[in-house]
């Protein structure tokens, strides 16, 4: 660690006094004789260019004050390259920190991240049409992605206002409304099992994981396995999802006496997502990765060649 560049997401610094949290760390990091420089990202999707400027000036470490929707977007410029990222816990969710059982105290993060070692982390990749565009684009990701309802969810505050007034409480009110009145449309998805078999079904959600927790759900994803843990819960109404919701998160059932349908999953290479052919759909079917919604209808989610390298206590 010698060259180092801060990523600050702009939005929440403005909260909990973490400019003068901010000054602290970049304290701390130069007392170790690091070269230290601090960069806000730009806009919600300038994090990737900036990070590889970064790279070709010489930066060798990234540190991301944000949250997961930061690290995101610092890892489309980061992926593959022998820059080593660490994560300062400023977000909502902070999924990935969690999974690495990382202190949610900045300062505390940032003491353990001067002692980590990089560890080449594996990563997904989904392709898709983004919100406005008709030319394919890729993007990669290190929590999930997929379509859904829980796709809808992320997109409840697009300009981040929600999250930043009510937390995860913002998520847990709107998850409760979203069963309520977003409707539950199917669709079909194409999947490829790591053994190599291909088979199709018609679901009513789908989320392809790569991390073991995402909060109180337990998906057993893995971050270093060349693979992806996918979740899709069968073709069903609200209740049936609030029903395979529920299973998911608190007793870990994929099966059961019920009528209604339980949580599925299936290790897997390859995940296709499309719309049905002859549906009549009163939404789009909207398509996330680490909570940013990227575009509709159509997704191709699979396990990146690319790692990433993150600072690992």
């Amino acid at each position: 660690m010698k060259r180092v560049l801060v990523f600050l997401n702009p939005v929440l610094l403005e909260r909990k006094n973490r400019r003068g949290i901010v000054a602290s760390i970049v304290a701390l990091l130069r007392s170790t004789g690091c070269e230290v420089e601090t960069q806000e990202t730009l806009s919600a999707h300038s994090a990737g260019e900036q990070a590889l400027d970064a790279i070709s000036l010489g930066f060798d470490t990234f540190i991301v004050c944000g949250g997961d929707g930061t690290l995101f977007q610092v890892i489309q410029g980061a992926a593959g390259s022998n820059v080593a990222v660490g994560i300062i816990p400023f977000g909502t969710g902070n999924v990935v920190v969690q999974n690495m059982r990382l202190s949610r105290d900045p300062i505390a993060a940032t003491r353990a991240l001067l002692k980590a070692r990089p560890r080449d982390v594996s990563l997904g990749q989904i392709a898709l049409n983004p919100v406005g565009h008709s030319s394919m684009r890729k993007w990669y990701f290190l929590i999930a992605g997929g379509m859904g309802v829980h796709a809808a969810l992320m997109n409840l505050a697009p300009t981040g206002s929600g999250k930043r007034v009510g937390g995860r409480a913002a998520y847990f009110i709107g998850g409760v409304k979203l069963l309520m009145n977003y409707p539950v449309d199917p669709f079909q998805i194409e999947i490829t099992r790591t053994s190599g078999e291909v088979s199709t079904a018609i679901v009513s959600e789908a989320i392809a994981t790569h991390v073991p927790e995402i909060n109180r759900w337990r998906p057993g994803g893995d971050l270093f396995a060349p693979s992806l843990r996918l979740a899709y819960v069968p073709q069903t109404g609200r209740l049936g999802l609030a029903h395979a919701s529920f299973h998911a998160i608190v007793t870990r059932k994929s099966r059961g006496s019920s009528r209604f349908p339980y949580p599925q999953y299936a290790d897997v290479t390859k995940v296709v997502c499309r719309p049905l052919a002859n549906f009549k759909y009163e939404s789009k079917l909207l398509i996330e990765a680490d909570g940013e919604v990227l575009g509709t209808s159509y997704a191709v989610i699979t396990a990146s060649d690319k790692r990433v390298k993150l600072l690992w206590p």
